[in-house]
């Protein structure tokens, strides 16, 4: 059975993650950002003249991390 909504499931902290908790945090706005981030790369590489055109990124931490 799969959840209704895939942020269900992504906003369901690593036991990494759940250490780290600081108390302040939405996970379930984080997964949300996460998927759609992730949908539009996506979207953007399947609409480039080439498949991995917009998939090859090499982004750093300070571009996924607050």
């Amino acid at each position: 059975m799969h959840p209704a909504d895939p942020a269900d499931t992504r906003a369901e902290p690593l036991p990494e993650e759940r250490a780290a908790e600081t108390g302040d945090e939405d996970r379930r706005a984080e997964a949300a950002a996460i998927l759609e981030e992730s949908e539009e790369r996506v979207a953007d590489a399947t609409a480039g003249p080439a498949a991995a055109d917009a998939a090859d990124e090499h982004r750093t931490s300070e571009d996924t991390a607050e």
